[in-house]
């Protein structure tokens, strides 16, 4: 996840926390990128669909960016992914967006 440029959230420390979506923000800016992220902050391992509270430091950083959000839903990957299971496979995935907004 390193290598991808995955920004990971202590959110154990709150100023940490805090720094880490400030620079996620200025390198976001600066790179013209685009993000995906969870905002339930984890993963869900459970076989039946669940959501979690979302946390609000994606939001956050939306507003601190500029970047608009896009709501974007991925089916449940349990049959693909978890404890001792790590398989291929395909995972469906639905958003709210218009010709602005692809994913590729």
């Amino acid at each position: 996840m390193l290598l991808s440029g995955a920004v990971f959230i202590d959110r154990s420390n709150n100023n940490a926390a805090v720094a880490s979506l400030r620079e996620a923000s200025k390198t976001i800016n600066t790179n013209k990128l685009s993000l995906w992220m969870f905002p339930e902050g984890t993963r869900t391992m459970r076989e039946e669909p669940d959501m979690i509270p979302l946390k609000k430091g994606g939001f956050h950083l939306a507003i601190q960016s500029g970047m608009p959000i896009v709501p974007v839903v991925a089916e449940n990957y349990w049959r693909l992914y978890r404890k001792g299971v790590f398989d291929e496979g395909k995972i469906r995935v639905r958003g709210a967006w218009n010709s602005q907004f692809k994913i590729q």
